[in-house]
């Protein structure tokens, strides 16, 4: 092991509930590289916030933005005007992807929600995939045309958009962070699994 563990913190991880031992094993056997990026300011940021202060119209401000391709990587994904976003792209012939939690997205979700969002993707031919390897993807993130980059704590949820106390941060016109949340965004492909309808 590349390093050091605490037992008060195995005992930590050992003893959280959502953690499958597979999830626990991986997280144990991964080598923490203390790697950060530094990446140039450039381009243009703006910021929106919620409830109901323009995050929503700023995430679907991105996804019109998109030429060519769509990264997308989500948490909870039960947002209609976010599904309805990607699948206006998709029919003016962008290339789009999407990485979504497994479990908050299939097994737990009660309302089904989530379920037809993605089913609705599949329909029209968007690649969706979903991943199970970490207790939680919580990431947040769409990559657009390789130089935009959408982050924050806004989940493509409604109640992101009209509820919750969100943030969205873009950076428009950067390649170079585009670039770095590409390599995560592929890394996470990588580990999830198409996604299957029931």
């Amino acid at each position: 092991m590349n390093r050091r563990i605490t037992c008060a913190v195995l005992a930590l991880l050992m003893a959280l509930p959502w953690a499958s031992a597979e999830a626990r094993k991986r997280i144990l056997a991964a080598p923490e590289t203390g790697q950060t990026f530094d990446v140039a300011a450039t381009g243009r940021v703006e910021v929106a916030f919620s409830p109901n202060e323009g995050s929503q119209a700023l995430v679907l401000k991105v996804i019109d933005s998109a030429k060519a391709e769509l990264l997308v990587m989500s948490y909870s994904f039960t947002s209609a005007p976010v599904v309805e976003a990607l699948l206006k792209a998709k029919k003016r012939g962008v290339d789009v992807h999407l990485v979504a939690d497994q479990k908050n997205n299939t097994s737990e979700d009660r309302s089904g929600k989530a379920r037809a969002a993605l089913s609705a993707l599949v329909n029209a031919g968007v690649d969706v995939r979903t991943i199970s390897v970490y207790p939680i993807h919580h990431d947040k993130v769409i990559i657009a045309d390789r130089e935009t980059v959408e982050m924050g704590s806004y989940n493509y949820s409604d109640a992101a958009a009209h509820k919750n106390s969100e943030n969205v941060l873009v950076n428009w016109r950067n390649p170079e962070l585009a670039k770095v949340y590409m390599k995560h965004f592929e890394r996470n492909y990588r580990q999830a699994r198409s996604y299957a309808q029931n």
